[in-house]
């Protein structure tokens, strides 16, 4: 498959798309948006159930996503749709891998650092305790961060834009990953300016309505899950060309014999 390039600007551009296709048919949107919100607030057993399906449900947006984009209406129940699906809910499910591997790995990476440099200081001289705590969290500490937000960017460029190849193309999981991180490579521009983006306007919006701990949460995660999720679904679909379009309506012959006239042609 040939990976189109795009300029960075395009990054925006997947975001500024999403929100107008979501301003059309809002409701169901934030219904699927409200659903993972709520699951996300089950502690501990939320965070791990949204880890392992979260590739799928996030899947069954890109597919409403891509049936309004057709003239077709979205529905609540699309967010279901991989588990809907013959043969849909095990490649969607592969996907959880690459996060689940890379926050495994993240905690590892946790306590090597950071735990060698609190074991450090407590086996230290009461006088200079602290001063080596401090010295020993500063750098184990930057290391951590560095390598952690290595590993969680390229967990995140295996399934950026395998989730939408999976679930609306039909390629398999690993081949999809594959070629997710060639995509994200070729395109790291856009993709970071997406990634940047998002993560200013996750920022504000925690300091504006963090101090409503539930409200804000919920809020947060109703807007920008399915927002995120269209806009991945437009990334896929310019970077892979006619790959993720939706597939042509089947043609049935009329009464007389003869095919019916062709659908009026919808601009995506």
């Amino acid at each position: 498959m040939n990976i189109r390039r795009v300029d960075a600007g395009q990054g925006i551009a997947w975001l500024t798309e999403s929100v107008q296709l979501l301003l059309k048919n809002p409701a169901p949107f934030a219904l699927m948006g409200l659903v993972i919100a709520a699951v996300l607030l089950v502690p501990l057993l939320g965070s791990l159930a949204m880890a392992i399906a979260g590739p799928a449900l996030y899947g069954g947006i890109m597919f409403a996503a891509r049936e309004e984009s057709a003239g077709r209406k979205a529905d609540f129940q699309h967010l279901f749709a991989a588990f809907q699906q013959p043969g849909k809910a095990g490649p969607m499910l592969t996907l959880c891998l690459p996060g689940v591997v890379a926050g495994l790995t993240v905690l590892v990476l946790g306590v090597v650092f950071i735990g060698s440099a609190l074991l450090a200081a407590g086996v230290s001289a009461a006088a200079d305790a602290d001063a080596l705590a401090g010295a020993s969290l500063g750098a184990g500490g930057l290391v951590f961060v560095l390598l952690a937000l290595a590993v969680g960017l390229f967990a995140y460029a295996l399934v950026f834009f395998a989730t939408p190849r999976v679930m609306l193309d039909g390629i398999e999981p690993i081949t999809a990953m594959k070629e997710s991180l060639r995509a994200c490579l070729a395109n790291w521009a856009a993709v970071l300016v997406f990634v940047v983006v998002l993560a200013v306007v996750a920022i504000v919006a925690s300091l504006l309505l963090g101090w409503v701990p539930l409200l804000g949460h919920l809020l947060i995660t109703v807007v920008l899950v399915p927002v995120v999720s269209t806009a991945i679904f437009f990334a896929s679909r310019e970077v892979f060309g006619t790959g993720a379009a939706p597939p042509a309506a089947p043609s049935n012959e009329g009464p007389t014999g003869e095919p019916p006239a062709p659908p009026p042609s919808v601009e995506a």
